[in-house]
């Protein structure tokens, strides 16, 4: 604090004073001191060293005798924040590869040593890989065979969906049938599914070539763009000799077991809303989402009617293990996310255990509130004009990105 005669002289001396001891000065305000003896000057700044700020606090004091009190106070430091993508054009960025499965070296594999099933997936592999946001999706031309794997899964899991699919995705899938986006006879084009799910809930799915991190796949949710079950939306298909399973996602998976979905609007908002809270979070909070969401939006089962019905996108794409799943042969636990979290899961055969919510909406409410719980630094909401992820308040990340408690709108 200090005397109000003396404030037109004392601000331009803290200036220079703070200047001549290496003190970076970012912000300075005055303000009534409560009791009305004077002024109280706020001074935020930055050091390299305590000493400095110590130094150029007793050089102020010296010269200006009225100064009643100094109180120094450090703010808080917070742990560095993974990068995350500021803008959905950001999303080039978000293509780190695992390697898994690959039929050139996996032998478990249905496709191992097969050359020309090989070739065709780098052929498919290397269109998706060139892609680039802005860039007009390429209409893949499918072979007969492969036409003829799609009809054969289609048939085989039309039949079962009727008794083993909960109701929100035979409603969704009805409506893609209906206006002629999914059909039978042909594999559709990532074009016209795009065109069909942008304007009914603004997802889109976007191609690349190889297994996605959890960390890149959740942070593509928060745009409302659909990169696959921790891969990029892939166009190659299953092997033929194993149409009833796929040890990696594939288009097949993509487009029967995710697009029915995402062509749901309260689906769609919950969704973004995990990827958002995804942004910036630790490996082990990353970790735990991943394989809480790969029990459930992958592998995740509910009850109707007293019955087991799938929810999970790895279930309703593949016959062999949607039968599987709703038998009595595997375990069967209430979907609790904090448990869940901490299950190990099986990715190369069919699940040992399954989870079972009321719902698809209360299982993703309950993933939303799971991750709605991870402490960051800064809570964001989505801006559809900019599509880009803002907030109300900085800790210092940077200028685009301001905090404060968890909002999120929707974007359609």
């Amino acid at each position: 604090m200090i005397n109000l005669a003396e404030i037109s002289d004392f601000l331009p001396a803290v200036i220079h004073t703070l200047n001549d001891n290496n003190v970076t000065m970012q912000h300075i305000e005055t303000r009534p001191e409560k009791g009305g003896r004077g002024v109280d000057v706020l001074v935020e700044c930055a050091v390299e060293h305590k000493d400095s700020a110590v130094s150029a606090v007793a050089a102020l004091k010296k010269t200006h005798a009225s100064i009643t009190a100094v109180r120094m106070y450090k703010t808080r430091q917070d742990p560095e924040v993974p990068w995350f993508p500021r803008h959905v054009s950001e999303i080039d960025k978000c293509s780190h590869c695992i390697t898994k499965y690959e039929p050139t070296i996996d032998p478990r594999h249905p496709g191992f040593g097969d050359e020309v099933y090989i070739a065709r997936r780098e052929e498919l592999n290397r269109l998706a890989a060139n892609f680039r946001y802005g860039d007009q999706l390429a209409d893949v031309q499918y072979t007969e065979a492969e036409h003829d794997t799609w009809r054969q899964v289609f048939d085989k899991l039309e039949h079962l969906h009727v008794t083993l699919a909960c109701s929100t995705y035979r409603r969704n899938l009805a409506m893609l049938l209906e206006e002629g986006v999914l059909t039978r006879e042909r594999i559709p084009q990532l074009r016209s599914i795009n065109a069909f799910l942008e304007r009914r809930t603004g997802f889109i799915l976007r191609p690349c070539s190889g297994l996605l991190s959890a960390r890149d796949f959740l942070a593509s949710l928060a745009f409302r763009v659909f990169q696959g079950s921790y891969e990029n939306t892939t166009q190659y298909l299953r092997h033929h000799t194993k149409p009833h399973h796929s040890p990696e996602p594939d288009l097949i998976h993509e487009l029967l077991g995710h697009v029915p979905m995402f062509a749901d609007p309260a689906l769609a908002q919950m969704s973004q809303d995990i990827g958002l809270m995804s942004l910036g979070a630790s490996d082990e909070q990353i970790e735990r989402l991943a394989t809480v969401y790969w029990f459930i939006v992958e592998f995740g089962l509910c009850r109707e009617e007293g019955q087991l019905r799938a929810i999970g996108a790895g279930l309703l794409s593949a016959f062999g293990e949607l039968q599987h799943a709703c038998s009595d042969v595997p375990e069967h636990r209430e979907f609790i996310p904090t448990e869940t979290a901490l299950q190990k899961y099986e990715d190369d055969d069919y699940q040992p255990l399954y989870y079972v919510a009321d719902g698809i909406e209360e299982a993703l409410g309950k993933l939303r509130e799971y991750a709605g719980k991870f402490e960051r630094p800064f809570s964001l909401i989505y801006d559809p004009y900019t599509r880009s992820p803002i907030s109300e308040r900085s800790h210092g990340i940077d200028a685009t990105l301001q905090t404060g408690a968890i909002r999120h709108q929707h974007c359609h």
